[in-house]
């Protein structure tokens, strides 16, 4: 088993600085007025974070399109809690389904990740549904006679209200509204929406490692978690960027041997709360299989003690039950140990099913003295039928939840994230895309 999933960069949005703009509604009405907060938030060698932050002022819209030009020749790469559009320095940002209708004194916020060169101020100028900037709510000119002098129309003073992402389900693990699933089931219509939100709305996790560029990964870690914190709820993080990951195959990279302690170290510094960690999929399974891994054992002792001071809960991946035997299993888990890592992981982004999981899981962690597991069922609910890259008649597994039994199983996650696929193989786009197709496969053929 190997595991597929490029981590993509969406997180949400807080504003700080502020320039003035005018909200036009959808079609030929307009709105009085508005107002745009834009803030870097975070900035690193030739990337940037940004937050925005739109207020209607005026009478409410059901939709809205900021643009601007940037003044420097920046560009934006990847958005969240808004589709954007570019056109060299051109962007024009739209709302998703959930924060589209702004009431007067309502707000919706967006944010983005862009790239820079030289130097990096902000936008001045921005339009709303076509409409430029003003930021005050206009007043008409009244008809007067020579002998009657203008009343000056008042400015309703507006009921602040702010759109927020929609309430989180029931249970203890947090749904990211950023997700491709999520954004699939937003757009998606008639019986294919009924089945996308099936994994839409269903817990998973939010992998860290596509971005070798340390703060930028940081970045996303203190979002994600910041948020799900926020929420009340448990956030599940995959940290996936050692050195020689995958063998260089379909999810080959990771950062440099001589980058990896400061690179977590810097991702472990983003984390609010107490996040589930998984720790490295593949990592101990693929040990000694390619070169360039450098002194792997150590990397993952290193990653399991920075993470867990910092809050995480780690679980140290350790394959699948059709991987490694079990004497293998619980020899190599000894060689990190357990000093910081609470436990580990099994089944990553594979199709074993459930029972056999915990069979396998239960063996291991009565050899390690009790030491608990968490187990991947985002795919499993058909079990295997031997392959593990984009098998067709697969199905969604158990639905993520925390547990507390008499067993060593601490929680069944959604670690690959359903609909997402695993590489070019069986007909899938590159490791880490939608694919709507496979998404409605494995919902349409879920046991529940």
């Amino acid at each position: 088993m190997h595991t597929r999933r490029t981590a993509f960069a969406l997180l949400s949005a807080t504003a700080l600085a502020v320039s003035g703009l005018t909200l036009a509604a959808s079609g030929a009405q307009a709105a009085d007025g508005c107002r745009v907060d834009y803030a870097i938030t975070s900035q690193w060698t030739g990337g940037f974070q940004a937050d925005v932050k739109v207020t209607n002022l005026g009478s409410p819209v059901s939709s809205w399109n900021v643009a601007w030009s940037f003044p420097a020749g920046q560009t934006l790469t990847q958005a969240w809690n808004g589709n954007a559009t570019t056109n060299g320095s051109n962007v024009s940002v739209t709302n998703v389904g959930w924060n589209g209708a702004l009431a007067t004194g309502a707000s919706a916020a967006f944010g983005f990740v862009g790239s820079w060169s030289g130097s990096n101020p902000k936008p001045t100028a921005f339009t709303v549904n076509g409409v430029a900037c003003t930021g005050t709510v206009p007043t008409s000119t009244p008809t007067t006679s020579p002998t009657t002098s203008p009343t000056p129309t008042p400015t309703p003073t507006p009921t602040p209200t702010t759109t927020t992402p929609p309430p989180q389900p029931t249970g203890s693990l947090y749904v990211d509204p950023t997700t491709q699933a999520y954004r699939a089931w937003q757009s998606a219509s008639g019986t294919d929406k009924a089945l996308i939100e099936k994994i839409a709305l269903t817990p998973q996790s939010y992998w860290v490692g596509n971005w070798t560029d340390a703060a930028h990964a940081q970045a996303e870690v203190r979002d994600y978690t910041g948020r799900a914190t926020a929420a009340g709820k448990v956030p599940t993080l995959v940290v996936y960027a050692i050195p020689g990951r995958d063998c260089g195959s379909y999810s080959g990279g990771g950062v440099a041997e001589s980058e990896y302690a400061r690179w977590i170290d810097t991702i472990a510094a983003g984390i609010s709360g107490n996040p589930i960690v998984v720790l490295e999929p593949d990592a101990l399974a693929q040990l000694g299989d390619c070169s360039g891994q450098g002194d792997r054992v150590g990397f993952l002792r290193y990653a399991a003690k920075a993470l867990t001071l910092k809050g995480a809960k780690v679980y140290i991946d350790a394959g699948h039950a059709s991987w490694l035997s079990v004497d293998t299993a619980v020899n190599r888990l000894n060689q990190i140990g357990f000093q910081y890592a609470v436990g580990f992981a099994l089944n990553t982004s594979n199709y074993q099913t459930t029972s056999a999981s915990q069979a396998y899981g239960e063996q291991i962690s009565q050899r390690l003295g009790g030491k608990g597991y968490v187990i991947d069922t985002s795919r499993n609910g058909n079990g295997s039928n031997g392959e593990w890259c984009n098998p067709r008649g697969r199905a969604l597994g158990d639905k993520p939840r925390l547990v507390n039994d008499s067993t060593g199983l601490d929680a069944l996650l959604w670690v690959k994230l359903p609909g997402e696929s695993d590489g070019t193989c069986n007909g899938g786009p590159a490791a880490g895309q939608w694919w709507p197709e496979i998404a409605l496969e494995l919902a349409r053929n879920a046991k529940w």
